[in-house]
Protein backbone atom coordinates (compact mmCIF):
# COMPACT_ATOMS: atom_id res chain seq x y z
CA UNK A 1 0.00 0.00 0.00
CA UNK A 2 1.23 3.48 -0.77
CA UNK A 3 2.13 5.87 1.49
CA UNK A 4 -0.57 8.15 1.88
CA UNK A 5 0.21 12.02 1.36
CA UNK A 6 -1.25 14.48 3.56
CA UNK A 7 -1.77 18.02 2.92
CA UNK A 8 0.67 20.32 5.28
CA UNK A 9 -3.13 21.30 6.64
CA UNK A 10 -4.46 18.48 7.61
CA UNK A 11 -1.13 17.50 9.18
CA UNK A 12 -1.06 20.20 11.29
CA UNK A 13 -4.71 19.36 12.36
CA UNK A 14 -4.23 16.14 13.02
CA UNK A 15 -1.46 16.75 15.39
CA UNK A 16 -2.67 19.83 16.80
CA UNK A 17 -5.69 17.14 17.58
CA UNK A 18 -3.43 14.53 19.13
CA UNK A 19 -1.41 17.36 21.15
CA UNK A 20 -4.91 18.35 23.00
CA UNK A 21 -6.20 15.11 24.27
CA UNK A 22 -2.96 14.96 25.13
CA UNK A 23 -2.90 17.49 27.26
CA UNK A 24 -6.55 16.79 28.37
CA UNK A 25 -9.29 14.76 27.58
CA UNK A 26 -12.20 16.25 26.52
CA UNK A 27 -15.86 14.95 26.09
CA UNK A 28 -19.13 16.18 24.59
CA UNK A 29 -21.42 16.88 27.49
CA UNK A 30 -22.19 13.63 29.19
CA UNK A 31 -20.59 11.11 26.76
CA UNK A 32 -18.03 10.27 29.44
CA UNK A 33 -20.05 8.79 32.07
CA UNK A 34 -22.20 7.03 29.06
CA UNK A 35 -18.80 5.40 27.18
CA UNK A 36 -17.27 4.40 30.53
CA UNK A 37 -20.69 2.68 31.40
CA UNK A 38 -20.44 1.37 27.96
CA UNK A 39 -16.82 0.09 28.14
CA UNK A 40 -17.58 -1.96 31.60
CA UNK A 41 -20.92 -3.66 30.25
CA UNK A 42 -18.89 -4.80 27.27
CA UNK A 43 -15.78 -5.59 29.56
CA UNK A 44 -13.30 -3.74 28.23
CA UNK A 45 -12.96 -2.33 31.65
CA UNK A 46 -13.79 -3.83 34.99
CA UNK A 47 -16.86 -3.14 36.87
CA UNK A 48 -15.24 -0.60 39.11
CA UNK A 49 -13.53 1.35 36.86
CA UNK A 50 -14.01 4.78 37.42
CA UNK A 51 -13.62 7.69 34.75
CA UNK A 52 -10.39 8.22 35.70
CA UNK A 53 -9.18 5.36 35.01
CA UNK A 54 -10.74 5.06 31.44
CA UNK A 55 -8.58 8.55 30.84
CA UNK A 56 -5.40 6.64 32.00
CA UNK A 57 -6.16 4.17 29.56
CA UNK A 58 -6.63 6.57 26.54
CA UNK A 59 -3.74 8.20 28.16
CA UNK A 60 -1.71 5.66 27.82
CA UNK A 61 -2.39 5.12 23.79
CA UNK A 62 -1.87 8.31 22.64
CA UNK A 63 1.40 8.79 24.31
CA UNK A 64 2.57 5.75 23.09
CA UNK A 65 5.05 6.24 20.65
CA UNK A 66 4.62 3.05 18.65
CA UNK A 67 0.70 3.28 18.62
CA UNK A 68 -0.41 3.39 15.12
CA UNK A 69 -2.61 6.77 14.02
CA UNK A 70 -4.94 6.12 11.06
CA UNK A 71 -7.59 8.55 9.82
CA UNK A 72 -11.31 7.47 10.02
CA UNK A 73 -13.16 9.06 6.89
CA UNK A 74 -17.18 9.19 7.88
CA UNK A 75 -19.33 11.35 5.51
CA UNK A 76 -17.92 14.68 5.23
CA UNK A 77 -15.55 14.15 8.63
CA UNK A 78 -12.40 13.13 9.18
CA UNK A 79 -11.28 11.79 12.60
CA UNK A 80 -7.70 11.22 13.93
CA UNK A 81 -7.77 7.67 15.34
CA UNK A 82 -4.86 5.98 17.13
CA UNK A 83 -4.33 2.31 18.12
CA UNK A 84 -1.89 0.64 20.36
CA UNK A 85 -2.16 -2.29 22.50
CA UNK A 86 -2.53 -2.11 26.43
CA UNK A 87 -2.24 -5.67 27.83
CA UNK A 88 -3.62 -7.97 25.31
CA UNK A 89 -6.19 -6.12 23.83
CA UNK A 90 -6.15 -3.34 20.94
CA UNK A 91 -7.40 -0.27 22.25
CA UNK A 92 -8.89 2.05 19.79
CA UNK A 93 -8.65 6.37 20.98
CA UNK A 94 -11.12 8.33 18.45
CA UNK A 95 -11.53 12.07 18.25
CA UNK A 96 -12.48 15.20 16.45
CA UNK A 97 -9.93 17.61 14.35
CA UNK A 98 -10.47 19.71 17.91
CA UNK A 99 -9.76 16.86 20.17
CA UNK A 100 -12.65 16.43 21.39
CA UNK A 101 -13.14 13.09 21.93
CA UNK A 102 -15.46 10.37 19.87
CA UNK A 103 -14.93 7.29 21.78
CA UNK A 104 -12.33 4.91 22.93
CA UNK A 105 -13.04 1.32 23.01
CA UNK A 106 -10.88 -2.02 23.24
CA UNK A 107 -11.24 -3.90 19.12
CA UNK A 108 -12.07 -7.26 18.69
CA UNK A 109 -10.46 -8.66 15.48
CA UNK A 110 -8.15 -5.24 14.33
CA UNK A 111 -6.89 -7.63 11.62
CA UNK A 112 -10.38 -7.26 9.95
CA UNK A 113 -11.60 -3.65 12.20
CA UNK A 114 -8.90 -1.67 11.25
CA UNK A 115 -8.74 -2.78 7.31
CA UNK A 116 -12.06 -1.28 6.25
CA UNK A 117 -11.67 1.33 3.26
CA UNK A 118 -12.91 3.98 6.21
CA UNK A 119 -9.47 3.87 8.25
CA UNK A 120 -6.74 5.21 6.27
CA UNK A 121 -3.38 4.56 8.24
CA UNK A 122 -0.81 7.46 8.30
CA UNK A 123 1.96 6.09 10.33
CA UNK A 124 3.64 5.93 13.75
CA UNK A 125 2.53 8.08 16.57
CA UNK A 126 6.63 9.06 16.72
CA UNK A 127 6.62 9.21 13.14
CA UNK A 128 3.40 11.46 12.91
CA UNK A 129 4.42 14.08 15.87
CA UNK A 130 8.12 14.14 14.72
CA UNK A 131 6.97 14.45 10.88
CA UNK A 132 4.87 17.62 12.50
CA UNK A 133 8.67 19.17 14.06
CA UNK A 134 10.97 18.61 11.30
Amino acid sequence: MPEPTLSEELREQVTTAIRAVRQEIRWKPGKDVEHLQTRKDWGHLPADATLDDYHATIKTVVENDEAQVFLYHYRAGVYPTVVAEIGNAQWLVMFDMNGIMETAFVIEWPERYLTKREFELIGSLAEVLHDERS
